[in-house]
């Protein structure tokens, strides 16, 4: 077995963290934790800067789930595309975890799921996951948030995005971007 809620619980412990504990009824092994931690920018529904995060041990030890419930709420229909497109280009240039919705009361929470399978967890992962969570929560939360109660997206920066691309190929590659560009702009002015 990689980790237990026991073995989860004494690296709380040891790190200092107050926290709650609920056990699986039939299963001493699973459970969660959960644990509260400031933020700079991400205010909560009352506006305090905190959120509260959720460690969950599932699949007998193999799996930890990291979740941070109740993060947003989004109910105007008007608004879940802009937020749909927002939490698409955040999971993809974070890498680290994700946003996910609830249809049914428009609860957003960011998900991070740590397979363990036979390893256990160490107190400087736990710290790395609670420290990135924090991180990426107040950095998006501005873009989040105006996308969630506004349902407006933030300004791309296509140019950039184009210019990594760019720089990702070969001379040659860049080469025939270059002919085909100019062929479509000499068609344009004819």
């Amino acid at each position: 077995m990689a980790t237990t809620i026991v073995e989860l619980e004494a690296l709380f412990k040891e790190i200092g963290w107050k926290y709650k504990l609920s056990v699986e009824s039939g299963n001493a092994n699973e459970g969660y934790l959960y644990a509260g931690f400031p933020t700079k920018e991400y205010k909560d529904k009352d506006g305090d800067n905190y959120i509260g995060i959720l460690f969950t041990v599932q699949e007998n030890g193999e799996l930890i789930k990291v979740i941070v419930p109740k993060l947003y709420n989004c109910i105007n229909t008007a608004h879940r595309r802009a937020f749909f497109e927002v939490a698409i280009r955040k999971t993809f240039e974070q890498k680290l975890c994700f946003f996910d919705y609830d249809h049914r009361d428009g609860e957003i929470r960011m998900i991070l799921d740590m397979p363990l399978e036979d390893a256990s967890i160490t107190i400087k992962q736990i710290k790395r996951v609670v420290h990135s969570m924090v991180r990426l929560i107040d950095s998006n939360d501005a873009v989040v948030r105006a996308a969630v109660e506004e349902g407006r997206l933030p300004l791309i920066d296509y140019k950039s995005d184009i210019q990594h691309e760019i720089s990702r190929m070969d001379p040659d590659q860049q080469l025939e971007l270059l002919i085909d560009i100019k062929r479509r702009n000499s068609r344009k002015s004819s």
